[in-house]
């Protein structure tokens, strides 16, 4: 009798590491389809079927719809790329060495790494679906993190900008993510000097008093 239980039990983790290997191919190659088509608006169900080699029903037996199968798009990319960023950023006490911190990493290994986001970022600002609350919230912490830090430092007399830091925190993040269109991803080797470039341009605007470098 145990054998049996353990055997069925065996079987049953095997059924869902396929089906969970399944779902993560979906979701890796709608991604793909969404960045070339430009928008989640412009990828039909067909559209997904087609690419991901699926027959309608197949998708609705992993995500139930095709908005489903979008906010599990999202909600990837924020579980593997965006979270453990904003918990790093969030760990650093000293305003500078975050803002640092955030600009390069958000520069480097966010923007430059991951194409995609300049559709689901897109469509974060965009979607109205109240489905995606949770990754508008996700990304609201982001920008309220750099708000915060951006305030932190004109309190502490270390920026002399006047800009409100709320306007601040929108043009940081709007330069850095505006990479996502002029970027040659082929070029992994300029990724460091963007990045750097950012970081000084950033911290040059904010008129900080000492400027960073390595």
């Amino acid at each position: 009798m145990v054998d049996i239980n353990n055997s069925e039990m065996a079987a049953n983790q095997k059924r869902q590491r396929a089906s969970q290997k399944k779902k993560e191919k979906i979701i890796q190659t709608t991604m793909r389809l969404l960045l070339k088509k430009g928008s989640s608006s412009s990828a039909s169900t067909t559209d997904i079927c087609t690419r991901a080699h699926l027959t309608r029903p197949t998708l609705y037996h992993y995500f139930g719809s095709k908005r489903n199968l979008l906010l599990s798009v999202h909600m990837e990319s924020i579980d593997s790329v965006l979270r453990p960023y904003l918990e790093k950023a969030t760990s650093i006490v000293d305003p500078l060495e975050r803002l640092t911190y955030m600009i390069r990493t958000y520069t480097k290994d966010i923007i430059c790494l991951h194409p995609e986001l300049r559709v689901l970022i897109h469509d974060t600002l965009t979607t109205k679906d109240r489905y995606f609350r949770d990754v508008r919230e996700v990304w609201k912490r982001h920008y309220l993190l750099l708000r915060d830090t951006i305030t932190a430092l004109q309190t502490a007399g270390k920026i002399q900008s006047g800009v409100r830091p709320s306007w601040a925190a929108l043009f940081v993040l709007g330069m850095i993510t505006w990479t996502t269109y002029w970027f040659d991803y082929t070029q992994k080797d300029e990724i460091d000097n963007i990045a750097e470039a950012a970081l000084q341009l950033i911290l040059h605007g904010l008129g900080l008093k000492e400027i960073i470098s390595d």
